[in-house]
């Protein structure tokens, strides 16, 4: 498969690691529908602002690959890129599991409390 872009090997900037950031977003956004229809709350505006949020964080990324690629930091920029979009995603689709109703409070203690739980409140 070509993965070239007018010359630029774009996996020898970015190698796989753009799937495991696409991997979480992706999850994190079906975890907080989810969440969204455990607690009722499914809103079509806040939907919206949020897929505006995650295409941010692409455009951002997309912005460190071209730096990475400037300042020929070999993937550096990227990872720690993609290692930022994946602590966010990472503790945002923790909270989704805690207001779905999943038991995570060995790791739910160190969060801010209106963010998990039931919503019960």
């Amino acid at each position: 498969m070509e993965t070239t872009l007018h010359g630029l090997d774009i996996t020898a900037v970015v190698g796989n690691i753009w799937y495991l950031a696409v991997g979480f977003v992706v999850f994190d956004l079906v975890t907080g529908l989810l969440a969204a229809g455990a607690q009722r709350k499914i809103n079509s505006s806040i939907n919206f602002i949020g897929i505006i949020r995650k295409v941010g964080l692409f455009v951002a990324l997309a912005f460190l690959v071209f730096l990475d690629a400037y300042f020929q930091a070999q993937g550096v920029l990227v990872k720690i890129g993609v290692g930022l979009i994946v602590t966010y995603e990472g503790l945002s689709i923790i909270e989704n599991f805690s207001r779905i109703g999943i038991d995570l409070k060995f790791l739910t203690k160190y969060f801010d409390k209106s963010k998990v739980g039931k919503g019960d409140n």
